[in-house]
């Protein structure tokens, strides 16, 4: 039986290295599930992370944030940045509609002049 204990990490990109900032993104990702006993699939949640901070990469500016959230069965992924062009605008994107399909639900936030695109796996 899968427990609710919950996890929190954050992790922020370096400012000087944004693109090489992904691949920190991803190993925080694979640590954090790990380290929480998260039973669902580990790929899929480093793919997930990969493409929204990728998106957050290529399409916002200032410094992209990771947030998880996580217990056994569930994966709460946010990824911050200061985007033009909301992510939603995008969801002709491959890499978007890859994190719908992954995802049991997915979207994109406004939160204090930042765009937050999220999405929730589960077991």
């Amino acid at each position: 039986m899968a427990t609710t204990s919950l996890t929190e990490a954050v992790f922020s990109l370096p400012e000087t290295d944004r693109r090489g900032g992904v691949a920190l993104a991803r190993d925080f990702a694979r640590h954090t599930a790990l380290s929480c006993g998260y039973l669902g699939s580990l790929e899929d949640v480093v793919l997930v992370v990969n493409e929204l901070t990728t998106n957050a990469v290529r399409h916002g500016s200032g410094h992209p944030i990771v947030r998880l959230v996580a217990s056994q069965d569930r994966m709460w992924v946010e990824v911050a940045d200061d985007a033009a062009t909301p992510l939603g605008q995008c969801a002709d994107r491959w890499g978007v509609q890859l994190v719908a399909r992954l995802s049991q639900s997915w979207g994109v936030v406004e939160r204090a002049g930042q765009n937050v695109a999220w999405c929730e796996l589960t077991v």
